[in-house]
């Protein structure tokens, strides 16, 4: 999703500086960027971090709107009550399950003792990865990450020459327009 997220941004920054290529051609060069080219260039970057926040928007509503899944419920909060009502709301096609509250209070009180499980440390940590099926599985996810990382980042770090070896350099350029279709 990185690359996507590169191309999109890159895509709506070039019909950006398409967009506003009257009051970008006015300015010679950065320096000389004053009044409707500054006040273009903010709009620009304004819009660019618009576009930019659409995703997170977007995630955000449905890490909010999505209900936790019952084995989250009976694992993680510990509600053996309110699990057992979403399997069945679940199984019957409704969205959540209803709990009768005093029903629910007097299951988790009764519980409490039973659902005590002790809390993971660095021993277990160790314990866990020091066979190598699980270390081989961490090694490799986190192997292939850095690897993607590393590509989809170098290549950031070196667009400006990689832009100036296919012909895109603002060494030339003429305008302010110029200078950002360029880059």
């Amino acid at each position: 999703m990185q690359g996507i997220g590169q191309l999109v941004a890159a895509l709506v920054m070039m019909f950006l500086t398409l967009g506003f290529k009257s009051s970008l051609e006015t300015a010679a060069d950065t320096k000389s960027c004053t009044g409707g080219c500054q006040v273009s260039v903010d709009k620009m970057w304004r819009t660019l971090i618009g576009f930019g926040a659409v995703p997170a928007c977007i995630a955000l509503y449905y890490r909010l709107t999505i209900p936790e899944t019952p084995r989250y419920t009976f694992n993680v909060a510990r509600d053996v009550e309110q699990a057992d009502e979403d399997v069945k709301a679940y199984m019957t096609g409704k969205r959540e399950g209803e709990t009768d509250e005093v029903a629910r209070a007097q299951v988790h009180q009764g519980a409490k003792a039973n659902l005590q499980v002790p809390k993971a440390s660095f021993r277990d940590f160790l314990k866990h990865y020091s066979e190598w099926k699980n270390a081989s599985l961490l090694l490799g996810t986190a192997g292939s990450w850095l690897c993607l990382d590393v590509a989809f980042y170098g290549l950031s770090l070196n667009n400006g020459t990689i832009l100036k070896v296919i012909g895109y350099s603002t060494k030339n350029t003429h305008s302010v327009y110029e200078y950002l279709y360029n880059t």
